[in-house]
């Protein structure tokens, strides 16, 4: 029985055209997976910064030749902002609205989280920059009540609940990933399998027709 240890194109026997064309395609889709995994390794080292993998840089800014994510990059200063203003004595609403404000603040953000996460809703810039812009108001404002008085549920509260439902979210989406990246590998090893048994075959019945 013909047993192959691997398959590269020097290696392969003549093959019909459609099973060569075959052959080709499995061999041109797995180096570009592995061109795929050599460029997450390299990405994992700014991962810090983007965020993201590669396949979701549409999601970064370029600042300096480097990927920065798009919503960090508004949540932090807009926060910190909100939070120096609040320090200095300057209120961009009443402070009897800072529950109000700092709850619903996060709403839309979390609603387009989710709906990406849950629903495939396609990727906007110019939407996530401004649900991020609005939570941020919120988060600025909670980061002013946590300095003062430790523990403050108007800053732990909206990061228990609405963090909660982001990182639910978030691990339902990578779940589901993994899924479909497994059953896609599965069936692409399959195909492999079967177009490596057919060359085996062919050259098994090659040789058995050859005169001794």
């Amino acid at each position: 029985m013909c047993r192959w240890d691997y398959v590269t194109t020097d290696a392969l026997p003549e093959l019909p055209p459609e099973a060569e064309a075959r052959m080709q395609a499995l061999l041109a889709d797995q180096r570009a997976r592995r061109a795929t995994e050599d460029s997450a390794i390299r990405a994992r080292k700014q991962l810090w910064l983007t965020h993201h993998w590669p396949n979701e840089y549409e999601r970064c800014v370029t600042v300096g030749g480097r990927h920065v994510c798009r919503r960090c990059l508004v949540l932090y200063p807009v926060a910190l902002a909100v939070l120096f203003l609040s320090a200095s004595g300057f209120h961009l609403w009443p402070e009897s609205l800072d529950v109000w404000v700092i709850w619903l603040s996060c709403l839309p953000a979390t609603a387009d989280f989710m709906a990406e996460k849950l629903f495939d809703t396609p990727y906007n810039p110019r939407r996530q920059v401004l649900v991020t812009a609005m939570v941020a108001l919120g988060v600025g404002r909670g980061l002013h009540y946590e300095i003062q008085d430790r523990w403050s549920w108007l800053f732990w509260g909206p990061v228990l609940v609405f963090g909660g439902l982001w990182f639910a979210a978030a691990v339902f989406r990578a779940q589901r990933s993994m899924f479909a990246a497994a059953l896609e590998a599965s069936r692409a090893s399959g195909d492999f399998a079967e177009a490596s048994d057919h060359a085996s075959e062919e050259t098994l019945d090659k040789e058995a027709g050859a005169p001794g």
